[in-house]
């Protein structure tokens, strides 16, 4: 027995970010790392990984997040947008495709609303949504 598709495989999905946008950079929020952002992200910065975590994040639920807020945003972001853009978290590499923005084809408009990469650009293969999915996940 096959499981019932998702809205989101039965319908074209576009995205792509587009030029001098942050707005994901900016939203208030909780950023998840994982043992392999912290190596990727504290190499990259040139620390060590003890010293990034120090700097950077606290613990949560046995997680170690960076928490963002309107007064408080992103450390990494630069006037030309991100600083670790090469290194940057699984859950920002995946950003807008994360389970609860495509739970409802509702919420992916609303997602839309916020993201002005939504519903533009050349269609995402669903292999590479799944995948996305796959990436990060709590």
């Amino acid at each position: 027995m096959s499981a019932t598709p998702e809205w989101w495989e039965k319908e074209p999905l576009r995205f792509e970010c587009q030029a001098d946008c942050f707005k994901c950079c900016l939203k208030p929020g909780v950023i998840y790392f994982d043992g392999e952002d912290i190596r990727r992200i504290a190499g990259h910065l040139g620390v060590s990984q003890k010293e990034f975590k120090a700097a950077y994040l606290t613990r949560d639920d046995g997680h170690y997040v960076l928490e963002v807020s309107d007064r408080d945003p992103c450390p990494f972001l630069t006037p030309g947008g991100c600083g670790v853009h090469d290194v940057k978290p699984k859950q920002c590499q995946t950003y807008p495709f994360w389970r609860e923005n495509l739970d409802y084809r509702s919420t992916w408009k609303l997602v839309g609303a916020f993201c002005p990469g939504v519903d533009k650009g050349p269609m995402v293969p669903l292999k590479t949504i799944k995948h996305l999915l796959d990436i990060f996940r709590l």
